[in-house]
């Protein structure tokens, strides 16, 4: 249970910062509802590790600010290219292997989730934890440069979920 109460400090603060109100009931509110959503979820894919907690953190904000930075630069190559008189568009689907030696679905549901919220792509299926097929605007941009990202979204979320420490 003391995992949950860590871990449901963040998300209570997350809740304060979408919810725009800064006060003692807005953190009471988001942290009640986030230990009731974490009971409910029974995350059992993240350990807690106090000796890893530090890394994991870190991993964590790596990894938002990478999404952060995919997010836009991929929104604005997909205006630059609605915007621009040839769109040199070359849509099609890529599969793209999950590189995730244990299967694990919530391994493979985050690297789905990242590269669905950057715009241009979009997972429309997953094959048993081990491929992913991405609808991409640019097939060829993606067939070269996914196996990389995908080796480093990866390896982040294996250190936010605490494997290999």
């Amino acid at each position: 249970m003391l995992i949950y109460a860590v871990l449901a400090l963040p998300l209570a603060a997350t809740w304060m910062a979408i919810s725009n109100q800064m006060t003692v009931q807005s953190f009471s509110l988001g942290y009640a509802a986030s230990i009731l959503t974490l009971t409910a979820m029974h995350p059992r894919a993240i350990t807690l590790n106090w000796r890893c907690l530090p890394d994991q953190v870190v991993a964590l904000v790596v990894y938002i600010v990478r999404l952060f930075v995919d997010v836009i630069l991929s929104g604005l190559e997909v205006a630059r290219r609605i915007l621009s008189p040839n769109m040199g568009l070359k849509p099609g689907i890529v599969a793209i292997p999950t590189f995730d030696g244990t299967a694990n679905s919530v391994v493979t549901a985050l690297s789905a989730n990242s590269i669905t919220l950057t715009p241009g792509e979009l997972v429309v299926e997953t094959e048993d934890n081990a491929l992913m097929y991405v609808h991409a605007l640019d097939v060829e941009d993606s067939a070269r440069n996914a196996p990389g990202e995908q080796h480093a979204r990866l390896a982040l979320i294996y250190r936010i979920i605490g494997e290999g420490c």
